[in-house]
């Protein structure tokens, strides 16, 4: 079942990303091909939620999975999942989901780190795109 966009920051984060790529796409920096290369290394390497939870021991690793199965039958993202669940309650679905974001590394630097883009040509970008888009 695909996932639906339930409008809550956790459903929103990696469309920030993806925006960005398209509009340096668009803007000529970079091609299809590098953006969807830093989209992988971004999925690859952030912390997924359940992880966060497990490593700050709010839950297990067996309710980890509890969530994930559940969340194989509605599509919903893994906090809302959790809170659902009553396995997380919505201060601590705040703190984990801020410290995700916290942690993230951002399409951007990715860029910057696989070498299609240089740091100033990123930053300019970035800010190019924040007066367009009011990310």
């Amino acid at each position: 079942m695909p996932k639906k966009n339930t409008g809550s920051p956790e459903a929103k984060a990696p469309q920030i990303g993806k925006l960005f790529g398209d509009f340096l796409i668009e803007k000529g920096l970079i091609d299809q091909e590098e953006r969807d290369d830093a989209l992988a290394v971004q999925k690859a390497v952030n912390l997924r939620l359940g992880i966060l939870a497990s490593m700050d021991e709010i839950i297990s690793v067996a309710q980890i999975y509890e969530v994930l199965e559940q969340q194989k039958l509605t599509g919903k993202p893994f906090g809302e999942t959790a809170r659902e669940l009553r396995l997380i309650d919505e201060n601590q679905l705040g703190h984990l989901l801020k410290r995700q974001y916290s942690l993230k590394m951002k399409v951007g630097e990715i860029l910057v780190g696989l070498l299609y883009l240089k740091k100033d040509e990123m930053e300019a970008a970035l800010e190019h795109f924040i007066r367009e888009h009011g990310q």
